[in-house]
C-alpha cells in the first residue's frame, strides 16, 4: 500500500492549471513561504520546524488553480500541495530548476536523518542505512534487479518508461521500532505492521532491516550477503520482502512515467499491479527475482472469496477506490486487484498497455468521476459484467 503524509485538502476535483513541464524548458524556481499546522506532509522537509510556524519550501510549480492552490516539487523530487490560503508570499528566485544528482542528494538526505546513518549509492538508488552494509548491499542489490525486470517488462509491452529524474532514495532503519518513530513523525500517524512504505510527498521509502540486525546474526557473523540471503530466503520472511517490493514498484511506477503522482488513478489499477510484481521467489536464494509469478497469497485469498462475488463486482473494483480504502475489505480487494490484473496483463496485454498509457497521461489533482473511470474501462475492456464472467471462470481454475 503505498502512503502519503495527510494533506491540508482534499485532492480530488482540483483543476490544474498549465504548468512547467519536467524535461522540457528548465522551469523556474520559486520560494513559496505558507502556514500550516504541522502534519505528515510537512514533517519531511520542515526538520526543526514548530507547529503553525511559517514554512519555507522552493521548486518549480508543477501546477496551480484558479483558487491558488500550487503543487510545487522541490530538487530532491519531495512535493507539496499548498492551498492557496495557507500561502504567506511567493517569489521568483531567478534560478532554474535543477534536480539534485546522487551526491547532492545524498548529503541532503543525511543532514536529516539522525548520527549514524551511511550512504549506499547505485546507478538509480540512495540507500541511506543505519544498518549493516551487508543488508545495504542485499537491498540496493534487490531494487535493481526490479527496477531492471519492471523497465524490461514494460517495454516488451510496448510501453517505453522514462528515467527517473531523481535519484531514488529508501531509508533503511536499523529496528522496528526506530522505523516506527521516524514513520509517524513522517506520516503523522503510526503505520501498524507494515515493514515499509512509499510516500507520494517525499518520494522515499522507508523500512527496516528485514534481518532483525545484529541480534539475529550468527555468532562471529558479519551480515554477509550469504547470510542475509539464507535468512530472507524462508518463508517466514516472504511477505516482508514482498511488501519491500510492493512499496518499491510504487516508487518506480510513480518515478518513470507509468504513474503521475497525484493523479486521480484507480487504486485497483496503482495497487494491483504493484501486488503483481511482489510476488516473492525464494527458490532464487536472493529474495526476490522475476516478473508474473502468480502470487499465491493473494490467489488464496481470491479463490476463498468467489463465492461472494455478485453481479457488478468488477463495475464496484473500478469505479471506485472504496473496497481498498475500508480496512475491513482491503485484504479481499488487494487480492481482487491483483487478480484483475494478472488477468488483463495475461489475457489482454495490447487493451491493457493502452490503458495504462491512458491512465498515465492523468494530470496530477484533476479527479474524475465514477461514470468516467467506467468510461475508461469500457474503452479497452468492453462490458465489465461480461468481462467479470470470464475473468472469474479463468481466475478460478488458475493453479
Amino acid at each position: 500500500m503505498w502512503l502519503t503524509a495527510a494533506l491540508s485538502m482534499a485532492l480530488g476535483g482540483v483543476p490544474a492549471a498549465a504548468a512547467a513541464a519536467p524535461g522540457g524548458t528548465p522551469a523556474s524556481v520559486e520560494s513559496v513561504t505558507f502556514r500550516r499546522a504541522m502534519t505528515g506532509a510537512t514533517a519531511p522537509a520542515a526538520a526543526g520546524a514548530t507547529e503553525g510556524a511559517p514554512l519555507t519550501v522552493a521548486g518549480r510549480v508543477l501546477a496551480e488553480d484558479e483558487s491558488g492552490t500550487i503543487f510545487l516539487q522541490q530538487p530532491d523530487g519531495a512535493v507539496w500541495l499548498i492551498a492557496g490560503d495557507e500561502v504567506l508570499g511567493r517569489s521568483a528566485t531567478g534560478e532554474s530548476f535543477q534536480p539534485l544528482d546522487a551526491d547532492a542528494l545524498a548529503e541532503r538526505v543525511l543532514a536529516e536523518l539522525p548520527d549514524g546513518f551511511a550512504v549506499y549509492q547505485t546507478p538509480h538508488y540512495v540507500v541511506a542505512y543505519e544498518t549493516s552494509r551487508g543488508f545495504a548491499r542485499w537491498t540496493a542489490s534487490m531494487l535493481e534487479r526490479l527496477n531492471r525486470a519492471f523497465t524490461a517488462h514494460w517495454k516488451r509491452q510496448g510501453f517505453e518508461l522514462n528515467s527517473p529524474e531523481f535519484p531514488l532514495v529508501v531509508i533503511v532503519h536499523a529496528t522496528a521500532a526506530g522505523y516506527a518513530e521516524a514513520s509517524a513523525a513522517e506520516l503523522g500517524a503510526p503505520v501498524g505492521g507494515m515493514v515499509g512504505y512509499y510516500s507520494l510527498q517525499s518520494n522515499r521509502v522507508r523500512m527496516y532491516d528485514l534481518t532483525g540486525g545484529e541480534a539475529r546474526r550468527a555468532p562471529g557473523s558479519r551480515g554477509s550477503l550469504k547470510e542475509i540471503n539464507r535468512m530472507l530466503a524462508s518463508p517466514a520472511a516472504a511477505p516482508l520482502v514482498a511488501t519491500v517490493v510492493h512499496e518499491a514498484t510504487h516508487q518506480i511506477a510513480f518515478n518513470c512515467g507509468l504513474h503521475t503522482r497525484y493523479a486521480d488513478l484507480p487504486l485497483w489499477l496503482v495497487e494491483g499491479m504493484a501486488v503483481y510484481f511482489e510476488a516473492p521467489d525464494l527458490s532464487s536464494g536472493r529474495g526476490w527475482r522475476g516478473i508474473g509469478k502468480v502470487n499465491y497469497p493473494r490467489l488464496e485469498v481470491f479463490q476463498s472469496n468467489l463465492p461472494r462475488w455478485k453481479p457488478g463486482g468488477v463495475v464496484r473494483l473500478v469505479a471506485t477506490n472504496e473496497r481498498l480504502r475500508d480496512p475491513q475489505e482491503a485484504g479481499a480487494a488487494y487480492a481482487d486487484a491483483w487478480a484483475l490484473n494478472y488477468f488483463l496483463i495475461k489475457q489482454r496485454p495490447a487493451d491493457y498497455t493502452a490503458y495504462l498509457k491512458e491512465m498515465a497521461a492523468k494530470p496530477a489533482l484533476a479527479g474524475d468521476t465514477a461514470e468516467q473511470r467506467l468510461a475508461d474501462f469500457r474503452r479497452y475492456f468492453g462490458d465489465p459484467d461480461e468481462l467479470q464472467r470470464v475473468f472469474l471462470a479463468k481466475m478460478a481454475r488458475l493453479r
